[in-house]
Order: structure tokens, then C-alpha cells, then sequence
């Protein structure tokens, strides 16, 4: 029996390795964006605490400055949030964008598969008529010698 041989076996491997390095950028990305999740989590929770801090002030009757200091920091706070925020959104399209990236790398290799799996059958089928025929050869030989 022959050997299979599929001539776009190169492309195939090519195809291979693309989709493993979309699935290793795409999982960068996911990284990343929990990062960028987890660093604004944090952000509010620093404000949170700093809002609590300038209530526990205010009832301790504290320094008008300890005030002012506080509340400068709660709404730099704020505007750390909102930059957060905008990262947050720039991580998450960069994953969508490198999902839709992985799924058309998926896409591509599943079709050199599927083609390469009609190749195999064209080449059993072929093998399996040339055994045939070789059976064929041998029985007329025989009936032929007979």
C-alpha cells in the first residue's frame, strides 16, 4: 500500500501554527484586560476608602486643609477611575479584535483539515480499487492456469 501524501501538508502546518499564535496573543490579551479590570477595582476601592476617611474627619471635626486634601485626592481619584475606564474599554476591543482574529484562524485550518480528510478518502478509495484489481488479476490468473 501507498503512502499518503497531502500535497498542502505545508500550509496545513503553517495554518497550525498561526491559529496557536492567535490563541497565545488572544490569551495576552485576556491577561491583560483582567489587569486592567483588577487596577480600577482598586482605584474605587482607594476612593471608597478616602470617602469613608473624609466622613470619619468630618465627624472628628478635622482641619478645613485635612479636608480639602482629602477631597483633592477623592477627586483625583475620579479621574484615575475615568482614565481607568478608558483603558478597561481599550483592552476589551483589543479582545474582541484578537477573538475574531483566532476564530478566522480556526476557521481556516478547519478548512485545509476537511480537505485534506477528502484527500485521505480519495486516496483509500483509490487504493482499495488498485487492490481490487490486483485480486481481480490474481483470480483470472488462477481461473486462466486452471
Amino acid at each position: 500500500m501507498a503512502k499518503f501524501n497531502f500535497k498542502l501538508q505545508s500550509v496545513l502546518d503553517l495554518k497550525i501554527q498561526m491559529e496557536d499564535n492567535k490563541k497565545n496573543e488572544f490569551g495576552s490579551a485576556v491577561q491583560k484586560l483582567e489587569y486592567e479590570k483588577k487596577v480600577l477595582e482598586n482605584i474605587k476601592d482607594e476612593k471608597e476608602k478616602n470617602i469613608n476617611a473624609f466622613g470619619n474627619e468630618l465627624k472628628n471635626k478635622a482641619k478645613v486643609s485635612t479636608l480639602r486634601q482629602i477631597n483633592s485626592y477623592i477627586s483625583l481619584l475620579g479621574q484615575k477611575i475615568e482614565v481607568q475606564k478608558e483603558n478597561v474599554n481599550k483592552a476589551s476591543n483589543i479582545v474582541d479584535k484578537k477573538r475574531e482574529e483566532l476564530l478566522e484562524a480556526v476557521k481556516e485550518r478547519k478548512i485545509m483539515d476537511k480537505l485534506k480528510e477528502k484527500e485521505y478518502n480519495l486516496f483509500l478509495k483509490q487504493e482499495l480499487k488498485e487492490e481490487q484489481k490486483i485480486i481481480d488479476e490474481i483470480i483470472s490468473f488462477k481461473h486462466s492456469t486452471n
